[in-house]
């Protein structure tokens, strides 16, 4: 077997194992409604499977306007095809606990934004960093 051919397998085993369901959206064109308000509707950009991972153990607690926050950093991994950019947002429609096989609320609506991509040569999967923010 050739690179190629092992790089797209290697696609193939990496989606495999990317048991959620999502959709990403971005800021679409902005319009102003007839009550004089500017809207940025969201566009649907990806649906399709995807997969969280964490990467810090530890997760942040900043404190802002009196109030104290929990920011836990994750990653989300993707398809290698999928086209997806810094600042869109990520929920998560479907996440299934494999070993119940009842929905995992811990992260199924979860909402994610997007923060960095880790990019490499040879991907299996396009792996962004993304915040999640809990009050």
């Amino acid at each position: 077997m050739g690179l190629e051919s092992d790089l797209l397998q290697a696609r193939v085993e990496a989606e495999a194992i990317m048991l959620n369901l999502c959709t990403a959206r971005r800021p679409g064109a902005e319009f102003t409604d007839p009550d004089g308000v500017v809207v940025t509707p969201l566009v649907d950009v990806f649906t399709g499977p995807c997969k969280v991972q964490t990467t810090v153990a530890q997760a942040a607690s900043p404190t802002a306007g009196g109030h104290k926050y929990t920011v836990e950093n994750l990653q989300l991994h993707f398809p290698a095809r999928a086209s997806l950019q810094t600042g869109d947002v990520v929920e998560i429609a479907q996440a299934v606990d494999v070993e119940t096989g009842l929905p995992d609320l811990d992260i199924q609506g979860k909402v994610f934004r997007l923060v960095e991509l880790a990019r490499k040569t040879l991907r299996t999967a396009n792996r962004w960093n993304v915040e999640l923010v809990t009050a």
